[in-house]
């Protein structure tokens, strides 16, 4: 799917994927070579596969949080962070600014909130 895993946004990929749909198919209806339908899929995996992977990972990470983790984490965002965020990340490419509201380039407790819970959560 086109939609963002971490929001189930889209309107950016979606109409990104239909610009490069339509691309694919006119070069196909060009040149009637059915490898040229492939192009479509190879470029939009190149612009968003290894974000959208991300993405999956990410979700199925916080989704996992209890409220309590949740909540410490919130309290971790200073706002600096969310200066940074909203003055440099991109919008539609959402995974550095979750790294940076995690704090998991900058913060080991912030990291270690995060694993402590899933270890909780697999030890019982």
């Amino acid at each position: 799917g086109q939609a963002k895993p971490t929001t189930a946004g889209g309107i950016y990929s979606s109409g990104m994927g239909g610009i490069l749909a339509g691309k694919a198919i006119s070069k196909f209806l060009e040149s009637g070579n059915h490898s040229d339908l492939k192009e479509y899929q190879n470029k939009w995996s190149e612009k968003f596969g290894k974000e959208f992977e991300r993405q999956v990972f990410a979700r199925k990470v916080l989704e996992r949080l209890d409220n309590q983790t949740i909540n410490k984490l919130f309290e971790s965002v200073t706002p600096e962070i969310l200066k940074e965020i909203s003055e440099k990340d991109d919008f539609d490419f959402h995974t550095g600014s979750i790294v940076k509201l995690l704090g998991l380039k900058r913060s080991l407790k912030t990291a270690q909130t995060l694993l402590g819970n899933e270890i909780k959560k697999i030890l019982g």
